[in-house]
């Protein structure tokens, strides 16, 4: 996939290639996406700090999304660069697993690894169903509980 990247991600990603990629070439094709967690700047620093510590190791997102956006999924061994808030980039993470499911069959494992709020399957149902939901209007879908969800796991690879 051909991702744009900023200026400063641009010389990240270079960075890792350079010091830590054990094949330069083979990784610079599984570069996915530069990505940041929720809709604010509080949000994606927040989000980007607990994936830099390894608390956050989940993220999910509506498989819809991908579908209006013509956005192939990530696949395992995909490589994504996290930024925070300000489009700084905080670190690389690589896809360990993928999987679609209804977001009635998100498990407490999941909601546990998603590292956010109380990290209960409760609260990360009560949060993430009003996040989608509004989502879904947007797309001019329904908010169901067989919403389709891509769930990914991942971990950090760079910095270690």
């Amino acid at each position: 996939m051909s991702t744009l990247l900023k200026p400063a991600t641009e010389r990240f990603w270079k960075t890792y290639l350079e010091e830590e990629a054990p094949d330069p070439a083979k990784a610079r094709s599984w570069l996915y996406e530069a990505f940041k967690i929720g809709t604010t700047e509080e949000g994606a620093d927040d989000g980007a700090l607990l994936i830099s510590r390894g608390i956050k190791t989940t993220t999910s997102s509506l498989l819809w999304e991908y579908e209006a956006a013509y956005k192939p999924l990530p696949k395992i061994g995909s490589l994504s660069i996290v930024e925070n808030g300000r489009d700084e980039p905080v670190c690389v993470v690589k896809t360990t697993q993928i999987e679609t499911k209804p977001f009635r069959d998100v498990d407490l494992k999941f909601a546990y690894d998603y590292g956010e709020w109380d990290r209960t399957l409760k609260t990360w149902r009560q949060e993430c169903w009003q996040f989608y939901s509004a989502q879904c209007v947007e797309l001019g879908r329904e908010a169901s509980h067989t919403m389709p969800l891509v769930c990914e796991r991942f971990r950090v690879i760079y910095p270690r």
